[in-house]
């Protein structure tokens, strides 16, 4: 399925094109660990930070395990369900843009790390499933 991401003013629109779809609403106000603070957040919005600042500071607030755990877990719902991500600002610059593609990088280094380790530990599959793909493709592995 997919990562997607709306805001509230359209929710009611995806809910009817998409009704088996995951809604996460990644707002302060909806409690959610990937928002950005409220203090960056006033910043942003008073014009004390540019975008290039506020993206930077948010990529910092969101290098945590529990951020990370979360990202992992909305990455992996979403392959196998539609998952939007859902704050409050219709158009312009917002975290939730941000978020889609830490979650897609965040999983891509997942399984990078997952095949790594399976190459480590063990190449007999690895092997295996080369040889496999050589003898479909009829090339020498």
């Amino acid at each position: 399925m997919s990562l997607k991401e709306t805001y509230f003013g359209n929710l009611g629109n995806v809910k009817k094109m998409n009704h088996g779809a995951v809604i996460i609403d990644v707002t302060r106000r909806g409690g959610s660990v990937l928002s950005p603070s409220w203090d960056m957040l006033k910043e942003y919005k008073a014009g004390k930070m540019t975008w290039d600042g506020y993206t930077s500071r948010f990529s910092r607030e969101m290098d945590n395990p529990v951020c990370k755990t979360e990202m992992l877990r909305i990455g992996e719902l979403a392959r196998t369900k539609d998952v939007y991500l859902v704050c409050f600002e219709r158009v312009g610059n917002c975290h939730r843009f941000l978020l889609v593609d830490m979650i897609k990088k965040l999983i891509l280094d997942d399984v990078c790390r997952r095949v790594n380790r399976l190459v480590t530990e063990r190449p007999d599959l690895v092997k295996a499933s080369y040889d496999n793909i050589a003898k479909e493709l009829r090339v020498e592995a």
